[in-house]
């Protein structure tokens, strides 16, 4: 969906409005551009931020070399896709990609704002994660995992058969990224520690309140 010059350029001095999405699911859930770029937020997480979102931003940069042949990408956890956005628009890389996400209305939002699909070769798809990993026959060569309710990670993303179901679903030589809001030092150490057992390769990268884990096997 296109935006009006007089946005953008009011985009660069505040965030401006552009939808909210308030229902039984969300109390508010709001779309906004800021810096010319799209932002999804909740009242106390950010969700997207265009190219300028920090989990994949700066994950995508430390990996760029062992990226650049990527041709398959699985995003758990859409948002409005931030990620296959930095992928496309700061690495030119144009993967065939599948966006799954349990929530109709950010799915709307991905599909109608971000302009993911210039090569025609992404499909976003509605189901949780975890079923998506059960039952997909695909593989990728590279996942990011993205998924919270506001700042919360429900139990079962954070659990070994989670993380064993993304390595079935990852290439060899691929990279599974996990971008987490974790409690405490010992949660910490706890997930660093099932994922250590799933993957040979675990790199940890603390940013805020997020912590970031680059997996590869």
């Amino acid at each position: 969906m296109e935006v009006s010059f007089s946005t953008k350029l009011k985009s660069f001095f505040y965030p401006v409005t552009l939808k909210i999405v308030s229902n039984d699911r969300h109390q508010r859930l709001s779309l906004q551009l800021y810096c010319n770029q799209f932002m999804l937020s909740t009242h106390d997480a950010v969700y997207s931020f265009g190219t300028f979102y920090t989990p994949f931003r700066k994950t995508f940069s430390l990996i760029k070399k062992e990226i650049a042949h990527c041709k398959s990408f699985l995003l758990l956890g859409t948002g409005l896709g931030s990620a296959l956005k930095i992928l496309q628009q700061k690495h030119h890389l144009y993967p065939d990609s599948v966006l799954v996400d349990n929530d109709n209305d950010i799915l709307d939002l991905s599909i109608n704002y971000m302009n993911l699909n210039s090569k025609n070769n992404v499909s976003w798809k509605y189901t949780d994660a975890l079923n998506y990993l059960q039952t997909t026959t695909q593989t990728f060569d590279l996942i990011g995992v993205d998924v919270f309710r506001d700042t919360f990670i429900p139990k079962d993303y954070k659990q070994l058969y989670f993380f064993e179901l993304c390595k079935k679903t990852l290439n060899t030589g691929g990279y599974c990224i996990f971008n987490m809001i974790l409690n405490s030092s010992n949660e910490k150490m706890i997930i660093a520690e099932r994922l250590r057992i799933v993957f040979s390769t675990v790199k940890e990268i603390t940013f805020k309140m997020n912590t970031f884990y680059i997996c590869s096997y």
